[in-house]
């Protein structure tokens, strides 16, 4: 009876020990799987930081380009200057441009009263080919990535010179440049 005693006290200790080591491996493969949690949440968290920061930086810059294509007010001094910066880049001997003269009208608001609208009389003496990079000028006007504030051309009257310079070719230009209401 003895021996039965000690034989049932050495397997309930051998299932109790068992028992107790199966719960320890599970404890500690819990807070290791825990503690991975933890370092995944820590890393989402930065991911989503690192997200809002570019988002942030990203949409300012898209704020500062629309802000540049479309302002909040008339503008006419920067409108100005993009004009000098076309003629400056584009007026060579061989191909010339030169803006004669350019008067700006009274802005009116939209239709839709959505935005502003500034016309603008321009006249022109240049070659063919730097009137048609005008156009092109005017075209991509609008476009985040050029910066060219955005406008539009409502009509083209062209006098071709006869002369001296039968290259040179004057033309007026009835464009509106738009901005913010």
């Amino acid at each position: 009876m003895a021996l039965f005693l000690l034989v049932s006290l050495c397997l309930f200790g051998y299932l109790k020990v068992t028992t107790y080591l199966d719960y320890y491996d599970y404890e500690t493969s819990l807070t290791d799987s825990f503690i991975g949690v933890n370092d995944a949440i820590r890393d989402m968290d930065d991911d989503i930081s690192s997200a809002k920061l570019t988002y942030q930086d990203t949409t300012s810059a898209k704020n500062d380009g629309l802000s540049d294509v479309f302002p909040s007010e008339e503008d006419l001094t920067s409108l100005t200057r993009a004009f000098d910066e076309f003629e400056v880049a584009n007026n060579f001997s061989n191909s010339s441009f030169f803006i004669s003269s350019i008067s700006y009208g009274n802005s009116s608001v939209s239709a839709d009263s959505q935005y502003r609208i500034l016309p603008i009389d321009m006249s022109i003496d240049s070659s063919e080919d730097n009137f048609y990079k005008f156009l092109e000028y005017i075209e991509t006007s609008g476009n985040l990535d050029s910066g060219i504030r955005l406008m539009s051309i409502d009509n083209v009257s062209i006098d071709f010179q006869s002369g001296e310079d039968e290259e040179l070719m004057s033309y007026t230009l009835d464009l509106n440049a738009y901005f913010q209401n």
